[in-house]
């Protein structure tokens, strides 16, 4: 990580310890770029005493989260603020998430959350989703890849199996499979999320239309800005 950018998860991680009380149950996103905030966040909470539950939405993310001394808590139907990254944000900060296969996870956690705060690079901000060939992940049931690769390319994209370096296919930790799916930049995220998450043996999409979100913009100078929707 360049030390501008550290600079910059730096002082997001202060902002976001600020919205942090005590007996709060935290939602944890997967990644680098939550695993940066959190090393950084865990530091503020150790220093102001605040302790905290965290929900953690990976195996990787638990680690992380145990290494830096966060309490590991079940989920309950419900978190107070949800950490996460994204790999894509469009004008209206929709969002394309899943690169890190923990979408199911992950959108679960961010629909029952009282607030989510969401932290990406500039590269990552489009005018619309599915630009510069970012695709869109889908978790499928294995026993439906075939019909829903189908139907996925009757609704105009081109479902690609995620497969391991050594060749074999991706399983998710919830035993399912990720279909990769380019479309063309997508006019409305929201249709085409119900749309997929409708056809049968798709577990969930990586299209995120929850709101409201607040977003926070990583510049390349170390600088942040603050986005909300």
């Amino acid at each position: 990580m360049s030390e501008l950018r550290e600079k910059a998860i730096a002082k997001i991680a202060r902002e976001i310890a600020r919205e942090i009380r005590s007996g709060m149950t935290l939602g944890l996103g997967s990644g680098s770029t939550v695993a940066s905030i959190l090393h950084e966040l865990a530091s503020f909470l150790r220093i102001e005493r605040i302790k905290v539950g965290s929900v953690p939405t990976s195996l990787q993310i638990q680690g992380v989260a145990e290494r830096e001394g966060l309490s590991i808590s079940a989920y309950r139907g419900t978190v107070d603020l949800v950490i996460d990254g994204a790999d894509q944000v469009d004008s209206d900060l929709n969002l394309i998430k899943g690169g890190g296969g923990a979408l199911l996870k992950e959108k679960i956690l961010m629909s029952s959350a009282s607030k989510s705060i969401i932290v990406a690079d500039k590269e990552k901000f489009s005018p619309r989703l599915g630009m510069r060939g970012v695709r869109v992940p889908v978790e499928v049931t294995p026993f439906a890849k075939e019909a829903v690769k189908k139907r996925l390319a009757q609704l105009g994209g081109d479902p690609l199996v995620r497969m391991l370096p050594k060749g074999y296919p991706y399983f998710t930790e919830n035993g399912n499979i990720i279909l990769d799916t380019a479309f063309s930049p997508i006019d409305d995220p929201r249709k085409l999320e119900a749309t997929i998450d409708s056809v049968p043996g798709v577990v969930e999409s990586g299209i995120f239309t929850i709101k409201p979100l607040t977003v926070y913009k990583i510049l390349a100078d170390g600088k942040s800005i603050r986005l909300t929707a």
